[in-house]
Formats: C-alpha cells, sequence, structure tokens
C-alpha cells in the first residue's frame, strides 16, 4: 500500500530533475487555471462537482510541453442503501437497512507531456490543437453517515461499509484532448477534456466500490499566460 507514496516521490524527482537541467534554460514557462467540471462515472459512487485547476507548462520545443498540474475539487454527495446483518441467529432483528449519505472530495497531481497536433503553443494566429497523456495521484477522502447507529460487534455491514471518514489513495493514467485560441498578448483561452483512469485499487472501508474508482472525467474552460517569451 506504500506504492501511491513512492510513486508520489518518483514524480517530485522528476519535476525536479526537469526543473534543474542546465540544457533546460531556455525552455519557455506558461502558467494555465481553469474552472472544471468533474463527473465521477462509478455507477455506486456517481456525482458531479467543480473545481479548480493550476498547471505548470515547461515547452520543450514548439510542439512539446511537460506539464504539471494539480485539481482541488468540492465535496460531491451521494446516497445507497445497506444492509446489516447479525452476526449470530439469536440477535434480533437479523437484518437492519441503512441509508447511507456519503461525501467525497478528491486532489488531484498529474505530470506528463503534452503535444501540439495543430499550432504550436505560442502561435497567436487562428486555434492550437493538442493532446496529452501522462500519469496522476488521487488524494481522496470519504464520509459516510450512516442513518442509524450500527454496532458492528454483531452486526455486518454490507461489503463492510464503515461509518465516518477515511482516506485513500490512487494511481492514475491521464488522457487529455483541448484547444486554444489567443484571446489577447500571450494570453490564451482554452478548453479542454481530461480522462483520469485509475490503474490502482487499494482496499478502502469507506468506499462502496474500489475495483476501478474513482473513474473521472472532466471539462475545463480556462486561460494560459505565456511567461518570458522571445520572439
Amino acid at each position: 500500500r506504500t506504492f501511491p507514496v513512492k510513486a508520489s516521490i518518483i514524480s517530485a524527482i522528476l519535476l525536479f530533475s526537469v526543473l534543474s537541467n542546465p540544457l533546460l534554460g531556455q525552455v519557455k514557462f506558461s502558467l494555465a487555471t481553469d474552472l472544471s467540471y468533474l463527473h465521477n462515472f462509478d455507477k455506486q459512487q456517481r456525482f458531479s462537482v467543480f473545481g479548480q485547476t493550476l498547471q505548470g507548462n515547461w515547452h520543450l520545443d514548439k510542439k512539446n510541453t511537460f506539464y504539471t498540474r494539480v485539481n482541488y475539487y468540492a465535496k460531491g454527495k451521494y446516497n445507497s442503501n445497506l444492509s446489516a446483518t447479525a452476526k449470530s441467529v439469536s440477535t434480533l432483528p437479523q437484518s437492519i437497512s441503512v441509508s447511507n449519505n456519503t461525501e467525497m472530495s478528491l486532489k488531484i497531481f498529474s505530470v506528463g507531456i503534452k503535444r501540439y497536433l495543430v499550432g504550436y503553443y505560442d502561435k497567436l494566429e487562428k486555434f492550437n490543437l493538442y493532446g496529452s497523456a501522462g500519469f496522476g495521484l488521487i488524494f481522496g477522502a470519504a464520509t459516510n453517515n450512516f442513518s442509524v447507529p450500527v454496532d458492528t460487534s454483531i452486526y455486518i455491514v454490507q461489503n463492510n461499509i464503515a461509518s465516518g471518514s477515511g482516506n485513500f489513495k490512487r494511481l492514475t493514467f491521464d488522457i487529455t484532448g483541448g484547444w486554444e485560441i489567443p484571446v489577447g498578448y500571450e494570453i490564451f483561452l482554452f478548453t479542454e477534456a481530461r480522462l483520469h483512469i485509475p490503474t490502482s485499487d487499494y482496499p478502502s472501508n469507506y468506499l462502496l466500490k474500489n475495483d476501478h474508482a474513482p473513474f473521472t472525467g472532466s471539462l475545463n474552460l480556462g486561460f494560459r499566460i505565456l511567461f518570458n517569451n522571445d520572439r
């Protein structure tokens, strides 16, 4: 279960190596921020929330960019119906129906490579079209609120779901497609569609579904500002 932590350390080392490489002294930099609308596609944990993205872009050449991205989202809410079954045949009642109200919050850190398919990072005419791929790490927290208290010493809750709050982590493979247009001097308006595909499923008793979850996608609208660009 320490693998996600190791992955974040490796990502930080990779980022430091890229930024400290003297060969990249002439690499151009741009900063982007956007409003993000994220949807969790899990059938048992489906919700939609708004959030924000901060992204740094290191333009290796006209077509290729190394990026780091952090996403923060509001708490998503969803409901589920659970059953708690008695451990002993002498316990009455033998089962209890429980309504569970859940709140889930997500923070996503991602690194990867962006490739301009049409145009290039500092093109100030018409539009640019690009795609990107990378790896991410989801830092999640879930809080379950049962409608009735359940004594887990005598009852087993469906799927071993726990009441209260707990944290979880997920490694992801991230895919992005987007386009942008110049709206001012080295300021670009962009829209993107992103997918965060989970590649790990470390169990958490605070999630209804651990396998390939959370599986999220987002639509994003924002601005990218180019710095220190010598033309």
